[in-house]
């Protein structure tokens, strides 16, 4: 059996006290971090507070409610302010996406396809 590699790792996303971990795509074609708007309900961020933007992208135009929140890896070694567009998305075996501002300007990224690896440059 044949299995496509995707660059998928686990992080913990947090705002205030509330915090969870979950399955991230790490996507270079993403121009911001964003998820399913059924994360910003569970961490009990304030959506009618946020502003709303447009992200755009090969699925069409999609408005999101935008938050500051702290994208945890490598179980909180390194803590990335990142500001996460909130919309409906469906879940695909991931439930967050890293995109370039803020994950990608902060972290440097090696996809070794042929070995089926990736790599996390941390600062």
């Amino acid at each position: 059996m044949k299995y496509e590699l995707v660059p998928i790792i686990p992080i913990t996303i947090s705002y205030k006290s509330n915090e969870m971990t979950v399955e991230a795509l790490i996507d270079s074609g993403a121009s911001f971090c964003f998820c399913p708007i059924e994360i910003a309900k569970e961490l009990a961020i304030p959506l009618e507070r946020c502003p709303i933007v447009k992200l755009t992208g090969v699925g069409g135009t999609v408005s999101v409610y935008l938050h500051k929140l702290n994208v945890n890896l490598e179980f909180g070694r390194v803590i990335i302010p990142s500001d996460v567009g909130f919309g409906k998305f469906p879940f695909h075996g991931f439930s967050f996406v890293l995109g370039q501002r803020d994950f990608f300007e902060k972290i440097d990224i090696l996809f070794l396809r042929r070995k089926g690896k990736i790599e996390l440059h941390l600062p």
